[in-house]
This record gives structure tokens, sequence and C-alpha cells, in this order.
């Protein structure tokens, strides 16, 4: 149970990187793992560890260094044979690990997230035309009887997801060298599945006689070589600082390298449209952001926003107190019901403590903003959204703000303290 003071700044000025998605850094994991020679994952998030240390149980041996995983690649058919792999609280990712342990000898018990069952039905079903045999043997469990010698498939779904594209492309890799394994795909599609692959040594080519709305992707057997991957940053992850150099005076940041997509950028086009001077600059695979101080107004948010960002709320309630006018949150009463903690009143409370004027109501919250603050202690209940919001708080308040639990912020972001005083200026002691 540690705690952490932070002060008034006088600007936020600097460059920082935020730890990568767990979606991408499984990817790359895994990827690497089949590889020939080392790979280097630099900015793994810290989830990641638990699904590692699984990999491990396959003979594949990996090094922590700082917030980097370098992963010894065993080849396509190294693992080693665990009889059970555990691959719950891999979301959609599970299907490439899936396709990765169908084309090996060995027969395994594979657990699974049971939301996940018809996706894996699916792969399943695709994966039989290489020879692999494999079947759910509940919502949540699948047994891969192994393969001997896989073949290469052509593939005429159009309409697969990117991870089922990939996971399809990696089994074709385990066939007799030479052989192809085409998957096609919308002419349009944007999902770069086969650059995860190109990288890696592995060559795929378009296949250009095929329909033109379609687009399919040709794929020899091989193995692929090791190389180091950068991932790019966790935006929610990066939140924190933007809204830090968005209302302290005259601050000035850069966020490095992080993913954007459409899903995951409602808090930023907020910030923007609450006049936030907030600029994407686009980067191969990632983006920067250019983040000034600025004046804010307030704004009402609600409805498919507001759910979109419950995870974010203390963040935008302490926004808000920075803000011009009325801002409004609602519809977000769920945070009434967190483990027996009412975290709209506690939010309430301490916001009052802080000075701010904050309505409260049954499904959330309105803040009068633009008033000055002054630091208190904060009981984060171990949320490591709680921590990192009023850590921004302590920047625009008078004294000491003392977070408690400051070390929860671990579980998301490893040295979050360290990084927010590496790029705050502060204020000149009179």
């Amino acid at each position: 149970m540690l705690e952490r003071i932070v002060n008034r700044a006088r600007k936020i000025s600097g460059q920082v990187r935020v730890p990568g998605e767990l979606p991408d850094a499984v990817t790359a994991m895994w990827l690497a793992a089949i590889c020939d020679g080392n790979s280097r994952i630099e900015h793994v998030p810290p989830s990641l560890a638990d699904h590692a240390n699984r990999l491990r149980s396959l003979g594949v041996d990996m090094k922590d260094d700082d917030d980097a995983l370098v992963v010894a690649g065993v080849g396509l058919r190294g693992f080693t044979d665990a009889e059970t792999i555990d691959l719950r609280g891999l979301g959609a990712e599970a299907a490439l690990p899936i396709a990765l342990l169908a084309m090996q000898p060995a027969k395994r018990l594979v657990q699974i997230d049971a939301e996940l069952a018809d996706k894996v039905q699916t792969l399943l079903g695709s994966l039989a035309a290489t020879g692999a045999v494999g079947r759910l043997t509940s919502e949540s469990e699948l047994t891969l009887e192994g393969v001997e010698s896989p073949v290469a498939a052509d593939y005429p779904d159009v309409d697969l997801d990117a991870e089922l594209k990939l996971a399809l492309l990696c089994a074709g890799l385990y066939a007799d060298e030479g052989s192809v394994t085409i998957v096609r795909q919308g002419a349009n599609s944007k999902d770069r599945v086969d650059d995860l692959l190109t990288s890696r040594g592995i060559e795929v080519e378009p296949n250009r006689r095929d329909d033109p709305n379609v687009r399919a992707m040709i794929t020899k057997a091989g193995t692929p070589t090791a190389c180091d991957v950068d991932l790019p940053g966790d935006l929610e992850q990066a939140l924190p600082f933007i809204v830090a150099a968005l209302i302290v005076g005259r601050s000035e940041l850069t966020v490095e390298r992080v993913a954007i997509r459409p899903e995951n950028r409602t808090f930023l086009d907020l910030l923007r449209q609450i006049k936030g001077e907030v600029e994407i600059l686009d980067r191969e695979g990632a983006a920067d952001l250019l983040v000034k101080g600025s004046r804010l107004k307030g704004t009402r948010v609600a409805d498919k926003r507001a759910s979109s960002l419950i995870d974010h709320v203390p963040l935008l309630a302490v926004l808000a107190t920075q803000t011009e006018g009325e801002f409004i949150i609602r519809d977000v009463e769920a945070l009434r019901r967190c483990e027996n903690v009412d975290l709209i009143a506690h939010l309430v409370s301490l916001l009052r403590e802080l000075g701010a004027k904050v309505g409260e109501y049954p499904e959330g919250l309105v803040i009068d903003g633009a008033r000055p603050l002054k630091a208190t202690e904060v009981v984060t209940h171990a949320r490591p959204g709680m921590a990192q919001a009023f850590a921004v708080a302590g920047l625009v308040s008078k004294g000491n703000m003392q977070i408690h639990d400051s070390d929860s912020v671990d579980a998301v972001f490893p040295g979050f303290f360290d990084t927010l005083d590496s790029i705050t200026v502060k204020e000149r002691k009179e």
C-alpha cells in the first residue's frame, strides 16, 4: 500500500511512451515463438505476464528486460508436449495459438473463454482442410488430436475477421515446403495481417486474377525468422498524460506511437470536440499525438458515449473541473455497484474535497468547472484509473495531493508516476 505525492505543475513538457495493447502483444509473442532466432518485443503491457507463463509451459524461453520481452523462438515444431494449455483471457487473439497448436503432432486439451465457442468452431472447421482434427468438448474446452503432416489449403471465405485470417495463414506454414495457402479478403480490407508475416521473412503475394472486389493472400510454407517489434502504445494509458497537458498552463507534450482505431478513440474525439488542441500525426501502424494546453469547454456525456467512457469517468470528472461551464456526465449509474463501492458517490466526495462545485444525481454527476482546487488525501480503493485521475488533479491543485494505494497502477502501467514526474515542470518556489 504505497502512497505518492503529486504537486501543482507549471507546465507539462516532453515526450512519453506508454505500454502497448494486450492483443498486439499476445500476437507478437506467439509469432515470435514459432520463429527461428530471438525476438525482442518492446513496450509490453504488464497484463502479458500471465500469458507469457503459459507459453513458457510449451518450452519457449522468454526473458523480461525492463518493459521488453525477449522470446527465444523454437521454430514451427519446437513446442513441448504439454497436455493442457490455458488460453482463457486472450479473447479473439486465441485463434492464432489454437491454429499453431492444431498443427502440432501432440494431442492437447485447450481451455478457452466460453464466448469464443462459435469463433473457435469456425476456425476448427476451416483447419480441417489441412488435416487437423479438433472439436469442442464444451463451450470452454476443445481437444486437438494432433496432425503429423498437415497440408496447405485454399480457403474460399472472404468475410473472415483479422484473427482468423492470420491463424489460417500461419497454419499454412506447416505444410510441405513450397506448398501454397490462399486466404481471401475484401479488396479494401485494412487488417494488414499479411504485414505480420512479411516482416518475419514470409512472402505473401496478392492474387490479381481473383474478383476485383476480393484480394487473395498467397503464402508459401516455411519457417518465419525472428524480428524485433515495437508495440504501438495503448491509447487508454496515454489519456492521463493527454488530459494533464491540456489542463496545465503552457504545456506542450508529444505522446509517441499510440494505436488509434474507431473503437478506442471516443475520449480522444471528445477532447478535440471541447477545443482541446490535440494534433494527430500518422506514423506507420501508429500515430504521434501533439498536445498543447487549451481553454476547454464543458459538454454533455450520455447514452452510448457514456457507455464507451464508463471506465474513464474519474479522469473525465477531473477534466471537467478545468473546463469552462457546465460538464454533465450521466447514464453511468453502473458505477454505483462496483464491488460494494459506490464509485459515483466516492468520486463526488473527493471532488468536493478538492473544492470543485459538483452536483450528484442517481445516474451521474454535473460539474461546474474553472474553479481553483486544493489538494486532499485520495482513497483509490486500489483502482488504477482513480489513482491516475487524481494524480492529474494534483497537477492543478494547491498543496500536496496524497494518493493512497498508488501501486495499484502497476497492474496497467508500471512506472506511471515516474513517467508523469519526468514531463512535469514544477512551479517555482517563492
